[in-house]
C-alpha cells in the first residue's frame, strides 16, 4: 500500500484495493469494523439508483443499475467474496463488525453458517423515507436496507445501546453522485453505540468518507481504504473540516 492519501491525528486514509492490505494486518488489531461493502450480483443487478445525475438517459432520472453497461462503480461479490471477507474482517476486529448489506447476504449469513469466527447477533433495518420506487411496478419496491450487526464468536458481546433496537428509520442522503449514500447520522450512532471514545475503527470501503467522518466527529481514530480516487478527493475535502458534518454519505 503506499502512502496515505489523507492522514491526520485521529484519520487515515489510503487510496487503493483494501482486500491486500487486510491480509496484512494482525489479528485483533482494530476495536470495530462498520463498512458497506459491495452487494451481491443478485442485488447489484436489479438495482437503480435515485441520485441526481445518475441516469441512463444523461437527464439524471436515476435508472442506471449498479453494475453492468458502460457506468460500472464497482464489482458485486459473490457470497463466497463475502464470506471470505468477513472471516478476514472478523479476524482483525476485537469485538463488531457492522456492516450494510444485501437481505440475501445478510440472511443467509443469520441462517446459514456466517463467515469464519463471527456470529451474527442481530440483522436491523435501515428504512428509507425517500426510496428509488420500483421501475417494472409489478411488485412493491424494496425500501429498505439490511444492517448485521456480527461479533467475535470469541468474545462476550457488549455495547453502549441498552435495550435499544437497531433500525433506523432515515433518508437517503443525496448530493455526491454516489450511488449508494448513506446517512451519517446513522453511522454516527453505530460509532457511539458499537465503539468507546480513543477507540480504532476501520472501513475497508470508505466510498466518501461517512464512517471516517463520523468517527471524527465521535471522537474515535479511523482507518480507511478507497479503490476510486474520486471518492478519497471528496472523503479528504470531509475531514478537513472542523466543524460537525450535517450531510452524509457512504
Amino acid at each position: 500500500m503506499s502512502a496515505p492519501y489523507y492522514q491526520d491525528e485521529h484519520a487515515t486514509l489510503y487510496h487503493g484495493d483494501a482486500l491486500p492490505a487486510l491480509a496484512a494486518m494482525a489479528d485483533r488489531s482494530v476495536d470495530c469494523v462498520i463498512t458497506d461493502p459491495p452487494f451481491d450480483a443478485r442485488t447489484h443487478d436489479n438495482t437503480r439508483s435515485n441520485r441526481n445525475g445518475y441516469g441512463t438517459s444523461g437527464n439524471g432520472n436515476g435508472n442506471r443499475t449498479l453494475s453492468g453497461g458502460s457506468d460500472v462503480r464497482f464489482d458485486a461479490f459473490t457470497h463466497e467474496n463475502q464470506l471470505a471477507l468477513f472471516a478476514e474482517l472478523g479476524r482483525i476486529a476485537r469485538r463488531w463488525v457492522v456492516a450494510n448489506l444485501s437481505t440475501h447476504t445478510a440472511f443467509r449469513f443469520e441462517v446459514g453458517p456466517p463467515p469464519a469466527g463471527l456470529q451474527v447477533l442481530r440483522v436491523g433495518a435501515w428504512v428509507k423515507t425517500n426510496p428509488m420506487p420500483i421501475i417494472s411496478a409489478d411488485r412493491p419496491a424494496m425500501g429498505w436496507e439490511a444492517i448485521a450487526y456480527m461479533h467475535r464468536e470469541d468474545a462476550k458481546p457488549s455495547w453502549n445501546g441498552g435495550g435499544r433496537a437497531g433500525n433506523y428509520v432515515l433518508p437517503t442522503s443525496q448530493g455526491s453522485g454516489h450511488p449508494t449514500q448513506k446517512p451519517i447520522e446513522m453511522v454516527r450512532d453505530w460509532v457511539r453505540r458499537f465503539t468507546n471514545p480513543g477507540d480504532v475503527i476501520l472501513d475497508p470501503f470508505a466510498g466518501t468518507g461517512t464512517t471516517l467522518r463520523a468517527a471524527l466527529d465521535e471522537g474515535r481514530k479511523v482507518i480507511a481504504y478507497e479503490i476510486d480516487e474520486r471518492w478519497c478527493e471528496h472523503a479528504a475535502g470531509r475531514l478537513s473540516q472542523g466543524v460537525l458534518d450535517l450531510g452524509g454519505i457512504a
